[in-house]
């Protein structure tokens, strides 16, 4: 495409109004990158990537714009395919902008939320395709103390306070109470939530708190010494709430039980499932011991192998000790799991055999990793298909070994 690049400054419309949805511009540089077509405008209403908040996506005409990213001065479009003409009419995809700007605006409300009740600054922010985050400079908070925070914000949310932008210039910056310094000098964009918190800012915002909607905390999770907030604001509580009603209805259904009732169903279903499972060791335990009495009438001595696609990694190592408790014998078993191979070796102690012996040589020809004792080791592969191979190395090894042809 022919080249024409150009140092004019993109005037932001956004900054104006960003409850802009569509404009008109016209095309002052063309250009090529990461094979997309990109071009610069003489004004904008697109929001570049920048201080946390995605890009938005839109058109052009009737090409869709699928990246747009800030360069000094300059806004770059980065399109679908060839835009044709130099006079365009942009249209911004408005729920996601309307998404980012109650996700941004929410931000900064529970930003102040928690340097107002803990003294806790806000370190880093991420808008993220289904919840955001928010670093907070704390090392840890109580359940009560979080929930305070949650309702202060939700408070200023209710109280649908005016959201005002303007700029200042870095000598009057001193006239408002900012949240935290600017990143920039001179000429400074300020964005204040009418009396309650003051931000240098260059996001695009709601005109007033209530149409946040709501501010709803999700989880939190250390991070270099500090908390990280996930939260949701407007349409997405709207949507979280929704997919967790759906979900818990679902339990409900399954314990044929009340919603208020599943936290206390799942607790009885969990304390009887660890009975089942001390019970069905306990059994197959018993198991192997028949088990392993029936395989010695027929093996009373020397080295017993077996590959097991019925029998879990516990089972066969159940059976291996049984084996080598009442005979003088050496035992290679292996059974599956998932995508893996695991290879049991046990030798009874009169049998002065360290089945470690045979690791190196297993895993000169595949991947193994595990270890134990000289009676007793556990090896894993993730190379399901050698199993066979290993129990045949393995074989011979101790065949040669113990002098057994």
């Amino acid at each position: 495409m022919r080249q024409v690049e150009s140092t004019q400054a993109t005037e932001r419309l956004y900054f104006q109004d960003a409850y802009l949805q569509e404009f008109s511009a016209r095309v002052v540089g063309r250009e090529s990158r990461d094979d997309s077509p990109v071009v610069v405008l003489d004004r904008t209403a697109f929001y570049p990537e920048s201080g946390g908040q995605p890009h938005d996506l839109g058109w052009l005409n009737d090409v869709r714009v699928i990246r747009v990213e800030e360069e000094a001065e300059r806004i770059l479009h980065f399109l679908e395919k060839e835009l044709s003409g130099d006079e365009v009419r942009g249209r911004i995809d408005w729920p996601r902008r309307f998404d980012h700007m109650q996700q941004h605006t929410g931000q900064h409300i529970l930003s102040q939320a928690f340097y107002e009740l803990v003294h806790g600054e806000t370190l880093s922010f991420h808008l993220g395709q289904e919840e955001s985050t928010v670093e907070i400079g704390i090392p840890a908070i109580r359940d009560e103390t979080l929930q305070r925070v949650e309702e202060l914000a939700n408070r200023i949310v209710f109280s649908d306070l005016e959201v005002k932008t303007y700029f200042l210039p870095g000598e009057e910056l001193g006239s408002v109470p900012l949240r935290k310094p600017p990143k920039k000098s001179g000429l400074v964009r300020v964005v204040e939530v009418s009396g309650f918190d003051y931000s240098a800012c260059g996001g695009t915002h709601c005109r007033r708190t209530g149409e946040v909607g709501l501010i709803k905390i999700l989880k939190q999770e250390k991070i270099r010494g500090n908390l990280r907030f996930s939260f949701v604001c407007g349409f997405r509580a709207l949507r979280e709430f929704e997919n967790r009603r759906c979900f818990l209805q679902a339990t409900a259904a399954l314990f044929s039980a009340e919603e208020s009732e599943v936290a206390a169903c799942a607790g009885k279903s969990l304390a009887e499932l660890k009975n089942l499972k001390k019970r069905q060791k306990k059994l197959e335990e018993k198991l192997s011991f028949f088990e392993a009495r029936e395989m010695l009438a027929q093996n009373p001595a020397g080295i017993i192998s077996s590959l097991y696609t019925d029998k879990s990694p516990e089972e066969v190592k159940f059976l291996a000790l049984n084996l080598v408790h009442q005979a003088e014998v050496l035992v290679i078993l292996a059974a599956f799991r998932n995508d893996n191979f695991h290879l049991v070796l046990a030798a009874a102690e009169s049998l002065k055999v360290d089945v470690r012996e045979v690791i190196p040589v297993l895993q000169a020809q595949m991947q193994l990793k595990g270890g134990g004792s000289p009676t007793l080791i556990e090896l894993v592969s993730p190379e399901k298909d050698k199993a066979g191979r290993a129990i045949e190395l393995a074989l011979r090894f101790f065949k040669t070994k113990t002098g057994q042809t």
